[in-house]
């Protein structure tokens, strides 16, 4: 089989930062057997597949595979793909507008605003879901396990939990850019954390920022692939939901929020969320950012 795939970057503000992504636009041919090894064999982060749909008002239906497994839920190839379909389908075209794909749980939807150089899309999440505080040991193993000390969590005075908005990601505050900076994972020692947890994704972050109109500077680690990724839609989503429930920002009936990521790994990204509450109550999560196609090819299987 010869198989065409489109490369993006995704919450990036240049060619060759952000989040790389491949994407396969033109799947349905794709034997279940060949999607993982395929993901393997692009080597990113995520890797994108888009088959016809099967549920109405969708566009296209995705999945989504890391290199090591199959993803219910994803941001950034979610955006990806959405821009790869436009300029493959030439909808929603230049005037911009929304559209859905398939996923594992139902139809999402994305927003989509054409730019010269490439698009902004903004993605709805679920509303999210708190697990309870880790406790006083939970936190100094959590914090063993990347690397930090337990002063450098506590002193952020902020609890450690899992969030949800469509994927299960545990939150780890830590006080001072310099501290996350420093942190070192130990993959097998979170693995162990989390079993039992369904998160396998680590978010840590701090709200001292590079750029002071930002609300927070964040590392993702992928505990099962044990690799740093660049920009996690999915884990700004709740980390987002995270910032305005425990009141860390200032919060108003809309809250925007930026998050930069990625500046650990030479792929700078910044995401943009956007939280609506009502009567206290979150009711929207909404993550975005630019993406920009930077080359496609063929792979042979």
């Amino acid at each position: 089989m010869r198989l065409r795939f489109v490369l993006v970057d995704v919450f990036a503000d240049r060619p060759l930062a952000g989040n790389p992504l491949a994407v396969f636009p033109e799947s349905d041919g794709i034997p279940d057997e060949k999607l993982q090894p395929i993901a393997r064999e692009m080597d990113h982060p995520a890797t994108a597949f888009l088959f016809r749909p099967t549920l109405p008002g969708a566009a296209f239906r995705l999945r989504v595979f890391s290199r090591e497994r199959e993803i219910a839920f994803a941001g950034h190839p979610a955006l990806g793909a959405h821009f790869v379909h436009a300029g493959e389908s030439g909808r929603p075209g230049r005037a911009g507008g929304t559209m859905s794909h398939e996923g594992a749980e139902g139809l999402f939807e994305v927003e989509f605003a054409p730019e010269e150089d490439g698009a902004r899309l903004r993605l709805r999440h679920r509303l999210p879901e708190f697990g309870p505080r880790f406790s006083d040991e939970d936190v100094a193993a959590v914090a063993s396990a990347l690397g930090v000390s337990e002063e450098d969590v506590q002193a952020a005075n902020q609890p450690v939990r899992i969030v949800s908005t469509g994927l299960p990601v545990l939150i780890v505050p830590v006080a001072t850019l310099e501290s996350l900076f420093r942190a070192r994972p130990r993959p097998g020692a979170l693995a162990n954390l989390l079993e039992g947890r369904e998160a396998a994704l680590v978010y840590a972050f701090t709200k001292e920022t590079r750029d002071a109109r930002a609300a927070a500077h964040a590392r993702a680690f992928d505990v099962d692939g044990s690799v740093e990724i660049p920009g996690a839609g999915a884990a700004a989503g709740a980390l987002a939901a995270y910032l305005v429930a425990e009141a860390a920002v200032p919060v108003a009936p809309i809250t925007l929020l930026s998050i930069e990521q990625g500046h650990f790994v030479s792929r700078p990204s910044t995401l943009f969320a956007e939280v609506r509450t009502r009567d206290g109550e979150i009711t929207d999560v909404i993550v975005g950012g630019r993406v920009m196609r930077v080359g496609e090819g063929f792979l042979e299987v």
